[in-house]
């Protein structure tokens, strides 16, 4: 004869099954890609876990994924120069744990290691360098600054578990009167470049002027000496032609019937 299960065996039953499956979650974790996973024993470290599914014994182990991404941590650091200019660096750290020392990060400062290590040291690296500087130079420099915080902070950090990927500065903000100094050095600086080049201008035009006047007085003395050259030939010509006339006037007709070796010759025109 059949007989319905009593609700107590429902129940029981559902607790039962309740229990199958939290006990199979509880026994199971899994580690993404991008993950380490710390495995502890009683609170004692005994290794780690790649990325994928694994089993453990929730009642003696435990599993603590440390993220081997990328992290930013931003700053806005204030700090001094080299000339006693007080300076607001904005500056953004980007760094990883290392795969390799996660467990020994683990052991030493569990999950804090940012606020433990990267964070203080940042700070420092930040204000050492910028203390190397003038504000001028922090200025014209900005672009090498970031490459010796990352060189500081990578020697500070190379025996802690974290690389420094990069570091990046974002800005530096000065005092409000030196920003105004540096503003208005910029504004005479803009006004004596203009005035330069103004300068310039003129003495480009002088020598412009300079070199059409000496053009100009080149060719006036070659058109004087061309009119003085062509006046002497016409002088000459003039004296030669009077010379055959007043001979040919006085000449009989009669060619000389001794002749000596200086003794002039009469002048005739041939063409005549």
């Amino acid at each position: 004869m059949y007989r319905e299960p009593s609700p107590v065996k429902w129940i029981v039953g559902g607790v039962v099954g309740f229990l199958v499956v939290l006990v199979v979650l509880m026994s199971g974790t899994t580690v993404d890609e991008q993950e380490i996973g710390v495995v502890t024993k009683f609170g004692k470290v005994d290794g780690t876990l790649e990325a994928g599914f694994h089993f453990i014994n929730p009642l003696t182990t435990n599993v603590t994924k440390m993220s081997l991404e990328v992290e930013a941590l931003p700053l806005d650091e204030l700090s001094y120069s080299k000339d006693a200019q007080i300076v607001g660096t904005q500056v953004v750290v980007n760094y990883r744990l290392v795969r390799s020392d996660a467990v020994q990060v683990f052991t030493d400062v569990r999950k804090e290691y940012e606020s433990r290590y990267v964070l203080p040291e940042s700070r420092d690296a930040v204000k050492a360098i910028i203390s190397n500087y003038t504000a001028q130079e922090l200025i014209d420099n900005r672009s090498g600054i970031p490459l010796e915080v990352k060189t500081r902070l990578s020697e500070e950090l190379a025996d802690k578990g974290v690389e420094i990927v990069n570091v990046a500065i974002e800005n530096f903000d000065f005092d409000d009167d030196y920003e105004r100094a540096v503003a208005n050095k910029q504004v005479q600086e803009q006004e004596a470049l203009t005035q330069v080049n103004i300068t310039r201008q003129e003495e480009e035009k002088k020598k412009q002027q300079i070199l059409i006047a000496e053009a100009q007085s080149e060719r006036t003395r070659l058109e004087a000496q061309a009119l003085a050259s062509q006046n002497g030939t016409a002088v000459i010509e003039k004296i030669y032609a009077e010379a055959q006339l007043e001979a040919s006037k006085r000449w009989n007709g009669q060619l000389p019937t001794h002749m000596y070796g200086s003794a002039p010759i009469p002048l005739i025109d041939i063409k005549q």
